[in-house]
């Protein structure tokens, strides 16, 4: 017997995680050809933190067929997953504490989106799992509070471009 609810939120978390480790190693790829080793080194680990994520959902949806969403049936809050990075919260010369507070925002929006799911399943199997998914989350921003706080406090770098901004027509 398929559990519909179960199938229906590991779909949803595999797309949340995948994308989440795409736009991670698009960023990592960014900042490393922006000479930003520190921001490209973090957003990489973020990447493999996501790749891990992936392969417990991978997992946990053995022997279950996921159903086959298409982009628009997916429920996020937003017009995007919940971990997934904002292209317009990032800049070239962001600082790695710009970088950990981007990711914990991410962590939490994540958490919060398992927490809601567990909170409206009517399935309790879906809801116990999404729940261990929302405290994962809220772990790994624990640890990223924990990382900022021993950052130093400095003064963040200006977003002031070295060349004008080319707009192509």
């Amino acid at each position: 017997m398929t559990n519909k609810a179960l199938a229906e939120f590991l779909a949803h978390s595999v797309e949340l995680e995948s994308e989440a480790r795409e736009r991670y190693t698009e960023l990592a790829d960014a900042m490393t050809g922006h000479h930003n080793r520190e921001v490209a080194n973090f957003f990489q680990r973020m990447a493999g933190e996501a790749q891990q994520h992936l392969a417990e959902v991978d997992e946990l949806a053995q022997g279950i067929v996921l159903p086959q969403l298409k982009v628009w049936e997916f429920n996020w809050p937003e017009a995007e997953p919940p971990e997934t990075a904002s292209y317009e919260a990032m800049h070239y010369r962001m600082s790695l504490r710009e970088a950990m507070t981007l990711a914990l925002a991410n962590e939490r929006a994540a958490e919060s989106y398992y927490r809601g799911f567990a909170a409206s399943s009517d399935d309790s199997e879906t809801a116990r799992i999404a729940g261990l998914f929302a405290d994962e989350e809220s772990s790994h921003a624990a640890e990223l509070e924990l990382l900022l706080s021993r950052l130093p406090q400095g003064a963040a770098p200006t977003r002031e471009e070295d060349d004008e901004p080319h707009m192509p027509e």
